[in-house]
């Protein structure tokens, strides 16, 4: 059994234990910017050349369906990891293989009333895709997008076949 001195004499000094505290707490938290479709171009259409741009001359039609984008401190700017998903379907002329998705990204800043493209690529996403084959999921994410840690930043996204 122990006294009340004892216990006062324990609890008044605890064990030392060094302290430590992470100063990344205290940075402000990274700026992830807003995702936005570009208009017209989430929709990829493609025919056999020469041929008329009706359904039953349709090879393939892709859809983009899905975004998402996370972001991370990286010293002064912010990493921002994007993925951008779709669907793809054969049509009547499709004779089976490897198409490559022309995928846009650029990210825009707002600047004095206006915008600046601080950030663009293009990506060629693979899709196999067999003939009469049903509609194929695609995929592709980017990881290491550097952005200035900014607001007013925007990210448009879509097919861009130029």
């Amino acid at each position: 059994m122990s006294s009340d001195n004892e216990l006062e004499s324990s609890s008044a000094n605890p064990p030392a234990t060094e302290k430590t505290f992470d100063l990344s707490v205290l940075q402000a938290p990274a700026l992830c910017p807003a995702l936005q479709e570009l208009s017209g171009t989430t929709i990829l259409t493609k025919y056999p050349r020469g041929k008329e741009k009706t359904p039953e001359n349709l090879s393939y039609q892709a859809i983009i369906t899905d975004w998402a984008r996370t972001c991370k401190k990286s010293g002064q700017n912010s990493a921002m990891k994007l993925g951008i998903a779709g669907t793809i379907t054969p049509g009547p002329t499709w004779k089976g293989g490897e198409v490559l998705l022309p995928v846009r990204v650029a990210v825009t800043q707002d600047v004095d009333g206006g915008e600046k493209t601080i950030y663009s690529k293009l990506f060629s996403v693979p899709v196999t895709l067999g003939a009469g084959s049903p509609s194929a999921t695609w995929a592709f994410v980017e990881e290491n997008i550097i952005l200035p840690n900014e607001p007013g930043q925007n990210v448009v996204f879509g097919f861009d076949e130029k």
